[in-house]
């Protein structure tokens, strides 16, 4: 055990499962695999791979549990990342720049909060993340998690290169085909181990094919990411209304036309909505929260938001079941309540250093889930204004909102099935609290109309099994046929098989 930490959360996962079961963060996924372990070490890892292909079996990495979907899942051999954790030497005389010194080399379960306290003691950074920090960086990158701001694509563009596990126990070193490492000076063997064989492959399509790929073409064991330099954030939090944001001049005009969005020289890098799905005193609310970037160090605010949001997230999250109760027995007050929410997030200035604001805090904690789609840039304020019609629908029928929906944009991106692939993307998210009346046909009926009507695509790890065969799966992914060819080329056993290759009509053997 790599220290007593990991030991005791390794002891707990396995204690609490009688019987052997694994289930997601949220509990929308439960399995009882026929094993399930946490390698320590690529050798393991190796092993167990190995073993899997040759007794036939499937096998699958989880990564933290933070998809509410199947994208992790299978009842054969599943594996947990909870010891792969560590930060890992870089051969610096493999790459074409050995003085490069933004690079870092991590095993793939290591957690995003593990990663940056890392980083942060070296002076460095990500360059953007997603609002939570538990998850391990691998699980996240494979499933799609992004950030927010047009000058960055989702977190699997920070990764540069990737050793991963395919299945017959190779160790392939994938990159672009202008990667980071030489040829020349390649020793073809694992840094940590010289008895390990590893294969550079530098190849484009292969490398954007693995980047994004829910887990299906082996299993990654260590990244090397692009950092930046340490930086702070400044964020302002300004209450608008819809008419305001959409109109000409205003900051979704702006952005979708490529204008500066302030009217000074300092512009933001990082910016998002979150809008009230209801109307309140005959104007539907914005948020709009700009996040401004600087290398030298800010002064840093303790308190975020109006005085008390932190303590009122924290209330929130311990009285959830009285929460629901209440919205359900009482809907007309959900308008209210979501209107507060955006009213307390206001703030004409909060600093603190990147990670720590890109962070959402507490309420992270909440037994929320969360459903994704991502539209054209371009159709922004259409997508958006028929969810406003859409909620009014639910509503109607008893189905209201208990939480704000969130706007997020992101950089088009090169990984072949990222929900950004070939489009700068506007992204919203719909969180409902677990177990208010009606959430999954809230979700349904989003995802659903918003995917026919704008060919929306969805999150990996937030679909809640939208994509049944691969019908919509290659209208929406331009790339998709390329991505399924080496899949195949990776997976010709079938033992990257799971739950959501069968739901989507993809496995090479079919259950």
């Amino acid at each position: 055990m790599k220290d007593l930490f990991m030991y005791s959360l390794l002891v707990l996962s396995f204690s609490s499962l009688n019987g052997c079961y694994w289930e997601n963060f949220s509990k929308t996924e439960r399995v009882e695999p026929i094993r399930l372990t946490a390698p320590n070490s690529i050798e393991t890892l190796i092993d167990e791979i190995k073993s899997a292909t040759e007794n036939g079996y499937r096998i699958r990495m989880t990564g933290s549990g933070h998809s509410h979907s199947d994208v992790a899942i299978t009842e054969d051999i599943l594996l947990r990342p909870i010891q792969l954790i560590d930060v890992l030497e870089i051969d610096r005389q493999r790459l074409y720049d050995p003085e490069e010194t933004q690079l870092v080399r991590v095993e793939s379960g290591i957690t995003v909060r593990k990663l940056n306290s890392y980083l942060d003691s070296q002076g460095l950074a990500l360059p953007n993340m997603g609002g939570y920090d538990g998850q391990t960086i691998v699980g996240a990158t494979m499933t799609g998690t992004h950030g927010s701001g047009l000058d960055h694509g989702p977190m699997a563009s920070q990764i540069v290169s990737l050793q991963i596990v395919v299945d017959d126990g190779r160790v392939l070193q994938l990159e672009p085909s202008n990667g980071i490492t030489d040829p020349d000076n390649f020793p073809g063997v694992l840094e940590e181990n010289t008895d390990i064989n590893v294969e550079l492959i530098q190849n484009d399509a292969l490398f954007n094919a693995t980047k994004i790929s829910i887990g299906s073409m082996g299993i990654v064991y260590s990244v090397v990411l692009k950092t930046d330099k340490k930086f702070w954030l400044e964020e302002i939090r300004t209450l608008s209304t819809w008419e305001e944001v959409k109109a000409p001049g205003g900051f979704l005009d702006r952005l979708i036309n490529g204008l500066p969005l302030d009217d000074t020289e300092v512009q933001p890098e990082y910016y998002e909505l979150q809008y009230n799905p209801y109307k309140v005193g005959g104007e539907r609310s914005i948020l709009i929260t700009k996040r401004y970037k600087s290398y030298e160090p800010l002064p840093i605010d303790t308190e975020r938001g109006q005085p008390g949001t932190t303590m009122l997230s924290g209330l929130i999250t311990l009285l959830e079941k009285p929460l629901i109760w209440i919205v359900d027995n009482f809907q007309f007050i959900a308008p209210i309540l979501v209107e507060q929410s955006l009213k307390s997030q206001s703030d004409e200035s909060y600093i603190n250093v990147s990670y720590k604001v890109f962070n959402i805090g507490i309420v992270n904690y909440t037994e929320a889930y969360a459903m994704e789609m991502g539209f054209d840039l371009d159709e922004s304020i259409a997508a958006i204004e028929r969810t406003f019609e859409l909620g009014e629908q639910l509503r109607d029928k008893g189905i209201v909102h208990s939480a704000p929906v969130s706007i997020r944009f992101v950089k088009a991106a090169d990984e072949l099935i990222a929900m950004q692939q070939g489009r700068d993307t506007m992204i919203i998210e719909f969180i409902m609290i677990n177990g208010i009346k009606g959430d999954r046909e809230l979700f349904n009926t989003y995802a659903q109309t918003l995917m026919e009507e704008f060919q929306a695509r969805p999150h990996w790890g937030l679909d809640f099994k939208l994509l049944q065969g691969t019908e919509w799966a290659s209208i929406l992914f331009p790339k998709w046929e390329q991505w399924i060819q080496h899949y195949e080329t990776l997976n010709p056993n079938g033992t990257f098989d799971g739950r959501v290759t069968d739901r989507l009509g993809i496995s090479t053997s079919p259950r």
